[in-house]
């Protein structure tokens, strides 16, 4: 499902599937949104970063395979994905392109 807010929406899509859409708003903006990335890697300074980078991208992963099994995937969840795939793309372990990373549909 794809939320659209009064700015527009951002999707988000990890290995060419659309996982999840998120409304975009004058107080959540894409800024924030790419800030949750920053914000997870801050907080984990103490664990090796090769050791980030597996566990982000295990998650990823898992949501990946749960949206094509078609089973239910929690707020929670997705958010955490939102900032697994944000890490990665803030990592440059993946680039933003048309199979992963976020696009931005501003309203008309």
């Amino acid at each position: 499902m794809i939320k659209v807010g009064s700015n527009g929406s951002i999707c988000f899509y990890y290995k060419g599937l659309l996982i999840c859409g998120w409304g975009l708003s004058e107080k959540k903006t894409v800024e924030q949104y790419l800030y949750q990335g920053d914000y997870i890697i801050m907080n984990s300074k103490h664990i090796p970063i090769m050791t980030q980078i597996k566990y982000y991208r295990l998650y990823c992963n898992k949501i990946y395979k749960r949206k094509l099994n078609k089973q239910p995937i929690r707020k929670s969840d997705l958010e955490l994905f939102v900032s697994s795939l944000m890490a990665l793309l803030r990592l440059r372990i993946i680039d933003n392109d048309e199979s992963n990373g976020y696009y931005e549909f501003p309203r008309k």
